[in-house]
């Protein structure tokens, strides 16, 4: 009878024990019905989420996402009507996000296993019903996180509502889904948000997933270059210039620019020059081409060849800043190698850098003038000027271009 006893208390403990552990459960659903807030409830519930005989319990987690999703609701209304409360947009893109993480943490827990051995849901049709009912709303969130200024949160909201379409257990129930080429731009948003967030690999992937779904705008390649570029992942420069040039080539030389810097950076000179020779055989009247191939004569340690280049895209192109900086400072390359090889004597010295140099110094001043005014970002135009003029003993214009660079 001793050992019965012993027995039967220890069950008895057992059952009481069990109320005990989901009590917190039942705690936070009254709550939830009670109408208090997502915070209250979650509250209410934070213990359930570490503790072994309930971590694993799908309820655990529904019972937050439906406050969550509830509260949703409710704002949403008092959206139509003017009357969200202060931070109501911030707090709606915070229920969605948190709503869903809750429910897709506790699809996969959703499992009852009843007398005959026979698996059933219990949950899983009202999360996968409520998700896919807000399938729209998920771009709502983004574009009010992107407004917010929350671009992570933007990024999120916008995985959600670009792949909820194909997701084997929410895509079924989704509608009103729209057009690819509508969803490829809305992809082509994300990698901005992910951009103006500073995850740079984030960005590259979603501008790389925008231009596989179709979305093949120019700002697509400037802006994944800039990205690539950021992530110093050349190869990808390398593949998106190759890619725009044929099609926005003629409107833009930049592209060309950056596969030659690829082959440069690979120290593959002869593929350099053959795809800058042909790019200038086939728009000889295009000037930017030739200060690519200046640049590219300058790489050669060859200054003559470089300087005729720059010239020749000035003859085209007399407003073209990179060309005009570039024969500046060409000049001024010039200007100083001959001061090094100017004669020891005073007197010599002093004629020969008046007859020599100095003609080489006022020429630069004018290109290099004109380069800044046409481009004001060109600080390093400002630098070879301020050189320029110390060199030409004029101190006031030195003492301009310092006012300049410090702007």
């Amino acid at each position: 009878m001793k050992k019965l006893t012993v027995l039967t208390a220890g069950l008895l403990l057992g059952a009481l024990a069990l109320p005990a552990q989901e009590q917190v459960l039942k705690d936070a659903e009254r709550a939830l019905k009670g109408g208090q807030t997502p915070a209250q409830v979650i509250e209410i519930i934070t213990p359930a989420f570490s503790d072994p005989a309930t971590a694993n319990n799908a309820q655990t987690y529904v019972i937050p996402g439906k406050a969550l999703f509830k509260d949703y609701d409710e704002l949403y209304a008092l959206k139509q009507f003017n009357k969200l409360p202060e931070n109501g947009d911030a707090t709606m893109v915070n229920d969605l996000l948190e709503g869903y993480n809750y429910f897709v943490k506790a699809l996969p827990l959703d499992t009852v296993t009843d007398a005959k051995g026979k698996v059933k849901t219990k949950y899983s049709k009202e999360i996968v019903s409520t998700v896919a009912g807000h399938f729209t709303d998920f771009n709502g969130a983004a574009l009010a996180a992107w407004d917010l200024k929350d671009y992570n949160k933007a990024y999120d909201a916008w995985e959600i509502f670009l792949t909820l379409p194909s997701n084997p257990v929410f895509g079924p129930k989704v509608n009103n889904v729209p057009a690819d080429t509508v969803m490829a731009e809305v992809r082509f948003n994300q990698a901005l948000a992910a951009w103006q967030a500073d995850e740079l690999q984030k960005s590259l992937d979603s501008f790389m997933k925008a231009k596989a779904a179709g979305y093949n705008k120019k700002q697509l390649y400037d802006y994944a270059i800039a990205v690539a570029t950021g992530l110093k992942n050349d190869d990808a420069v390398y593949a998106l210039a190759s890619e725009a040039e044929p099609i926005y080539g003629k409107e833009d030389p930049n592209y060309l620019g950056f596969i030659i810097n690829h082959y440069l950076q690979k120290q593959d000179f002869d593929k350099a020059f053959t795809t800058i020779d042909q790019a200038i055989a086939a728009n000889p009247d295009n000037a930017q081409y030739y200060v690519v191939k200046g640049i590219l004569y300058d790489n050669q340690k060859n200054p003559a060849e470089a300087k005729a280049m720059f010239e020749k895209a000035i003859a085209i192109d007399a407003n073209n800043s990179m060309a005009l900086y570039n024969y500046g400072r060409a000049l001024c390359e010039e200007a100083y190698a001959l001061s090094d090889s100017a004669p020891t004597s005073p007197a010599e010295s002093e004629k020969f850098f008046n007859e020599k140099i100095v003609p080489l110094f006022k020429q630069a001043a004018d290109y290099l003038e004109k380069a800044w005014n046409i481009d004001n970002n060109n600080t390093d135009a400002l630098r070879y000027l301020e050189n320029v003029y110390y060199n030409l003993h004029d101190e006031n214009m030195v003492q301009d271009v310092k006012g300049r660079l410090a702007m």
